[in-house]
C-alpha cells in the first residue's frame, strides 16, 4: 500500500487490476506445469521432475532456503506490527517465537490440517475486513482518488509490482500442498475466477486508505491499514477496535509461516532425496523440519531493528527475491523440462 501510494499516488487503488493480467497469465502458466502430476505429486515435485537432478534440485535448494528466511521475516515483521501498535513498550520477541512454535507444530502435523484451518479462519476474516471497509468509506474523499495518472503511465504500472509479488507467491507456494489434492480439469479457469474478487478487495482496501488519508500522507504511514483502522468507528458507539484487527491478524501470520515452514522442509527433503509424503516422527528427512524451526528463529533475531532497513526489506528486496524465484527461476525450469520433453 504504501509502495502503490508512493508511485501512484491518487492512482494508487488501480494497481490491483493492473497486476491481474500478469496474475492470469501466472496462473495458466502454473496450471500447465501441474498439468501432467501424479497423484501425491505437488509444484516440488514437478519442478524437480522438468529440472532433472541438478537444475531442479537447485531450484528446489533454493525455494527452501528462501521460504526459512521469509518465515523469520514474516515473524519479526508481524511481531513489530504487533508491538508498535498494540503494546509499544514491548518486545516482539514472544511473539516471535510463540507463533514459531505453532507453525512448527502445523509443519509437523498434516497439511490438510492447515488447509482446514484456513477455511475457518476465512469467513470470519473476511466478514470484519468487509463491515470496517464499509465503515471506511463513508468518510472516503473520492476527490483524493483522482486524477488515476497524476504522475504519468509508468508510475501507476510500477505500483502493481507489490500485488504481483504477493499475488505470484500465494499462488506458487500453495501449490506445493497440491500433494493431496485431486487433480482438477480446469484448474486455470476455477482459480482465475477466484482470483478476481481478491483483486476487487485489494483494490477496495486501498481505496478506502488513501480516500481517507490522501496518498502523501498514505506513503508515509508505517502501517496504513491499521492506521485507518484506528479512526473506524462502529455506529458511532465503539471506537478503537485495531486491537481486536491486531489480534485477529495473527491468524494470517500463523497461515503465512505455517505455509512457507512447509515448502521449506518439503523442498529440500525433495532435494536431499527423501519422500516428502512418507515417514513419521523424524524419520524420512522429518527431522528437516526441525532443524528449519532453528534457522527461522536464528533469522527473526539477526533481521535489523531499525524501521528503515525492515522498510527497505519489505519493499524491495524481499519482493525481488520472490519474483525472481517463482517467476524467473520456475518458468525457466518448466523450459528445460520441455526441452528435455520430461
Amino acid at each position: 500500500m504504501r509502495v502503490a501510494a508512493r508511485t501512484a499516488a491518487s492512482g494508487a487503488w488501480c494497481a490491483p487490476f493492473i497486476a491481474l493480467f500478469p496474475i492470469l497469465l501466472y496462473i495458466y502458466f502454473l496450471s500447465a506445469l501441474l498439468r501432467d502430476r501424479n497423484d501425491g505429486e505437488g509444484l516440488g515435485e514437478m519442478l524437480l521432475r522438468h529440472g532433472g537432478n541438478v537444475f531442479g534440485k537447485a531450484v528446489l535448494f533454493i525455494t527452501g532456503l528462501f521460504a526459512l528466511f521469509y518465515c523469520g521475516f514474516v515473524l519479526r515483521s508481524g511481531a513489530d506490527r504487533y508491538v508498535s501498535t498494540i503494546y509499544p513498550a514491548g518486545k516482539p520477541w514472544p511473539f516471535v517465537f510463540v507463533m514459531l512454535i505453532l507453525g512448527l507444530i502445523a509443519a509437523l502435523g498434516p497439511k490438510k490440517a492447515l488447509v482446514r484451518t484456513a477455511k475457518i479462519f476465512l469467513p470470519l476474516l473476511l466478514f470484519v475486513l468487509l463491515l470496517v471497509l464499509a465503515f471506511s468509506f463513508t468518510t472516503v474523499d473520492t476527490g483524493l482518488l483522482l486524477p488515476l495518472t497524476p504522475n504519468g503511465i509508468l508510475p501507476l504500472l510500477e505500483s502493481a509490482f507489490p500485488v504481483l509479488n504477493v499475488g505470484v507467491g500465494m499462488l506458487a507456494y500453495s501449490a506445493f500442498l497440491e500433494t493431496e489434492c485431486e487433480k482438477e480439469l480446469k484448474r486455470a479457469k476455477s482459480y482465475a475466477l477466484w482470483f478476481i474478487p481478491i483483486c476487487f478487495l485489494i483494490s477496495a482496501i486501498i481505496a478506502a486508505i488513501v480516500g481517507n488519508y490522501g496518498a502523501p500522507l498514505t506513503a508515509e504511514l508505517a502501517h496504513p491499514f491499521f492506521t485507518m483502522i484506528r479512526d473506524v468507528t462502529l455506529f458511532n458507539t465503539v471506537e478503537r477496535i485495531e486491537a481486536f484487527m491486531v489480534a485477529l491478524w495473527v491468524f494470517p501470520d500463523f497461515l503465512v509461516t505455517a505455509l512457507m515452514m512447509i515448502v521449506a522442509a518439503h523442498s529440500l527433503r525433495l532435494c536431499f532425496g527423501f519422500n516428502p509424503n512418507l515417514g513419521k516422527k523424524l524419520s524420512n528427512g522429518r527431522w528437516i523440519i526441525l532443524l528449519d524451526a532453528v534457522i527461522i528463529g536464528a533469522a527473526a533475531v539477526v533481521l535489523p531493528s531499525d524501521s528503515a532497513k525492515m522498510a527497505k526489506l519489505s519493499e524491495l528486496y524481499v519482493p525481488m527475491a520472490n519474483l525472481s524465484l517463482t517467476a524467473l527461476l520456475y518458468p525457466l525450469c518448466f523450459a528445460v523440462g520441455k526441452i528435455r520433453k520430461k
